[in-house]
């Protein structure tokens, strides 16, 4: 009894299963042909014809043996929005294969290659590049060590701060990780005293020529005022004189006084 079981179990699952073969799917209770890789069903067959396929159009596709009447869509490798690029174009019979973009690696795989993607970590100043990214790993960056620095973005490694001493000269600023040590000579104290004096004689000096020059001017203004006073006096002294000999001339014309002495003359004088 048992065995009866078992062999009708065998029976009915060899039934179920390969009721259509390996290139065949079942429909409608018929076994019809799958379309081949790049192609789709347009019609199923029937008891009297087989199975219509047509290309999948463009931007789908269907990679395997089908009885499918609809194509996949093809991905898009979204550079903007994913990071990504595509490394291999999408056919009928195959789909778009991703990558990161350039300076960018893969943070989403799937069998069919790249999902997702980040932009590489930039090292900033003050760090240098452990490891450099590529396109599964990110870039891994350390700090610069101690009397190093780097002042660039992305630095491949840091240098060492000038050492001011072996130059013969001194520190005026210390080195930071981002910045290199300046060097310099500090000026003496007596070279600052000598100039300090150079600049109060200078000084000095100007001040009195500037008083001497304001002197020099205020006398020469008091000269041109004494003349222009002395030149105002003597000209009314003139005309004082021109008016009273106006007036003198009015009361005692000259021709009358000519009359005058003509007559007294011709009085004095007897007549032959």
């Amino acid at each position: 009894m048992w065995h009866f079981r078992v062999t009708l179990l065998m029976v009915l699952f060899y039934d179920s299963s390969y009721s259509c073969r390996s290139a065949e799917y079942e429909i409608n209770g018929e076994c019809c042909p799958m379309c081949s890789p790049g192609t789709r069903v347009y019609k199923h067959c029937t008891e009297y014809t087989s199975t219509t396929c047509v290309p999948c159009t463009k931007e789908s596709f269907i990679d395997q043996p089908n009885g499918l009447s609809i194509c996949f869509p093809c991905t898009v490798c979204d550079p903007d929005r994913l990071g990504l690029k595509t490394d291999r174009k999408c056919t009928a019979s195959s789909d778009a294969v991703c990558g990161p973009l350039d300076q960018y690696y893969c943070t989403g795989t799937d069998n069919k290659g790249c999902k997702f993607a980040e932009k590489h970590k930039i090292c900033s100043p003050g760090q240098f590049i452990i490891h450099k990214g590529t396109t599964s790993t990110n870039t891994k960056c350390g700090d610069c060590p101690d009397k190093t620095f780097s002042n660039e973005s992305s630095s491949t490694s840091c240098k060492h701060h000038t050492d001011c001493q072996s130059l013969g000269l001194e520190e005026m600023t210390a080195g930071t990780n981002t910045l290199d040590s300046e060097c310099g000579t500090r000026p003496s104290y007596g070279l600052i005293v000598a100039v300090l004096l150079s600049v109060l004689l200078l000084l000095s000096l100007s001040c009195i020529i500037l008083i001497l020059r304001r002197r020099k001017q205020n006398m020469e203004t008091r000269r041109i005022e004494r003349e222009r006073t002395s030149m105002i006096e003597k000209a009314q002294d003139e005309d004082n004189g021109a008016h009273e000999l106006i007036d003198e001339n009015r009361r005692h014309p000259p021709e009358l006084d000519t009359i005058k002495c003509i007559k007294i003359l011709t009085l004095t004088v007897p007549l032959p």
